[in-house]
């Protein structure tokens, strides 16, 4: 199983020893048509997993089957679980509840907010909770908010530097952000840069909170460590945060149902690559996900024009990849 975010030596080496035929795989799904995310095609394999992780894809079949479930998938297709970059667990719902009802749709990774963990528990307790969280089916990541959404009386008790690198070194936080308080920043606190800065050293990205921010905020918050951003109303403002190498999340919450409109607006001006895009549901109220999660997402895009494979890769290897979790 992952430790710390990583496999055991004595794990990897299993991995192999079931390509050497030394091991049985977990389970093998036979003749399946999957997406390939490298090449954005379509292909037929034999898929080998041994317990957590993908071992094989191609056209081998096992040696060993002793103990393997095999399904055969001729005439289905295979894609990855899809991934909510940007969720805000606690509207009515708790986080295990969504993520159960999330998985039932597909949407099998959530990156969470930890806001309300901060105003609930000290860091011991919270991290507590992060590690049972690990044990769900579901993988449930988290950011490390730098800022509170409103202002506290007590906010530098609350978000302080000891605290802070703590949890930007949590192995299940994976971004920094999101960023709120980014006016702070640009008027010259030093202190929230630095956390800024420990986050890209430590290889997180850092997520921006910036509705209406023009070309030249955008510009000035990229170069202080601003990775990505998920408040375009706009297909113009997705176009101007491309063009500024943002990884850029189109949002379909139930206060901003924007993304049929962005994908229209983008599609009208002529977009034809989508690797910097992602999809998130930012938090919907629970009636809003009668239907499920990032799925809606998918299908939305397939039915606004987006090519089948890129819209499957915006809910699954364009998350990973921004959070380096490709692998």
């Amino acid at each position: 199983m992952l430790e710390n975010g990583y496999w055991r030596n004595i794990e990897l080496r299993k991995h192999v020893k079931v390509v050497e035929g030394k091991i049985a795989p977990t389970l093998v799904l036979k003749n399946a048509t999957y997406l390939n995310m490298y090449l954005k095609q379509w292909l037929t394999a034999n898929i080998w997993v041994y317990n957590e992780r993908i071992v094989y894809v191609g056209e081998n079949l096992p040696d060993q089957t002793t103990d393997t479930e095999i399904v055969d998938c001729e005439g289905k297709f295979v894609v990855p679980g899809y991934m909510e970059p940007h969720a805000h667990p606690f509207q009515v719902y708790n986080p295990e509840e969504l993520a159960k009802y999330a998985a039932r749709f597909g949407t099998t990774t959530l990156v969470n907010d930890n806001l309300t963990w901060l105003f609930l528990f000290d860091k011991k307790k919270a991290f507590s909770i992060l590690e049972e969280f690990d044990k769900l089916p579901v993988t449930m990541y988290w950011w490390s908010r730098f800022d509170p959404q409103t202002e506290l009386l007590n906010e530098d008790e609350l978000f302080n530097t000891t605290d802070m690198m703590d949890w930007l070194s949590h192995p299940s936080v994976i971004q920094g952000g999101e960023l709120t308080g980014w006016p702070s920043l640009l008027n010259g606190d030093d202190r929230l840069l630095y956390w800024l800065q420990q986050a890209k050293r430590k290889g997180l990205p850092v997520e921006g909170h910036l509705p209406g921010a023009s070309e030249n905020t955008l510009t000035k918050l990229k170069l202080l460590g601003v990775s990505a951003d998920h408040e375009s109303i706009s297909g113009e403002d997705v176009m101007k945060r491309l063009k500024l190498g943002y990884q850029v999340g189109l949002r379909y919450s139930s206060i901003r149902p924007d993304l049929p409109q962005l994908l229209d607006e983008l599609l009208e001006a002529g977009l034809t690559t989508f690797d910097q895009l992602t999809m998130t549901t930012d938090g919907g109220t629970a009636g809003f996900y009668e239907k499920g999660l990032i799925n809606v997402c998918i299908d939305i895009a397939i039915q606004r024009g987006v090519p089948i494979e890129e819209a499957y890769r915006m809910a699954t290897f364009n998350v990973a990849k921004h959070f380096h979790l490709e692998e």
